[in-house]
């Protein structure tokens, strides 16, 4: 982490003067090794900025930005470490800010955190490792609480999982293995008293499942075998209800197009 911060400040203060100079004399330039140096800009076809920055030996230092067609930004990249890393800020098409984080190699690295489209809530944060997802990943309610959580090995959910009613009581906890549902599954009522428990058997239910009543009681068990019911016709509407509702609260982590923020060479 020092090593880094010395990076980017000796980049600030040593190299952008330089570049900041070039850039006062011309632009677009490439030396006789085909390399870009200073300022670089370029235009869509109907007149409006696509990109501008700052080169030094092909790589961009210091800011650059990328625009929409409309003209709003589409990314804000301060980059250090001769192009490797960079501090970016991410906007929808509208001028919001859609995403933040850092890229390392033009690869999601660390935590990132995603914007709603219709104001700056903060709506998920995402944990990467060099463009693959591992760690925590949080999904918001719009008062700030958290909605859900889980956790990423390698790509695939694996850990806890947890979602949680506005009020911060939890409503599910179980567990993911491989992308899968996998362990013990419970659901509590807002309150926080046990409505629903059984367990996944990759991704499917198995065994036991217990309904239980407002006073504690056992409404009624449901076997189940490989995901199917024994006694489905035992499944009352309301034990039905608290599966739609679970699965309509498995968040989806919103993340905005990036297919044009680092483009090939010849769009530079």
């Amino acid at each position: 982490m020092k090593f880094s911060l010395f990076t980017c400040l000796f980049y600030f203060i040593f190299l952008l003067p330089l570049s900041s100079q070039e850039s006062s004399t011309r632009k677009n330039h490439t030396d006789d090794n085909g390399l870009r140096q200073g300022y670089w800009e370029r235009k869509y076809p109907n007149g409006n900025i696509q990109y501008h920055g700052t080169f030094r030996d092909d790589h961009p230092v210091g800011e650059l930005v990328r625009y929409f067609p409309n003209g709003n930004k589409l990314a804000v990249l301060v980059f250090c470490s001769l192009g490797k890393r960079a501090e970016a800020k991410l906007f929808y098409e509208g001028g919001n800010l859609a995403a933040m984080g850092i890229y390392v190699d033009e690869q999601k690295d660390s935590v990132w955190k995603y914007y709603s489209f219709y104001n700056d809530n903060l709506i998920s944060t995402v944990t990467y490792n060099m463009g693959v997802k591992e760690g925590q990943s949080t999904v918001y309610y719009p008062n700030g609480r958290i909605s859900e959580s889980f956790w990423y090995e390698s790509g695939s959910r694996n850990g806890p999982w947890l979602q949680y009613y506005e009020n911060g009581k939890v409503r599910v906890k179980s567990e993911f293995k491989n992308d899968q549902r996998h362990g013990d599954f419970i659901f509590y009522s807002p309150g926080g008293r046990t409505e629903m428990k059984g367990s996944y058997d990759k991704n499917q239910m198995h065994g036991e499942w217990i309904f239980y009543g407002e006073s504690g009681n056992v409404v009624s068990v449901i076997n189940y075998v490989e995901g199917r019911a024994d006694n489905e016709d035992e499944l009352i509407d309301r034990e039905q209800e608290m599966f739609r509702e679970i699965e309509q609260m498995r968040g989806r982590i919103p993340e905005p197009d990036e297919s044009e923020i680092f483009s090939p060479r010849r769009h530079y």
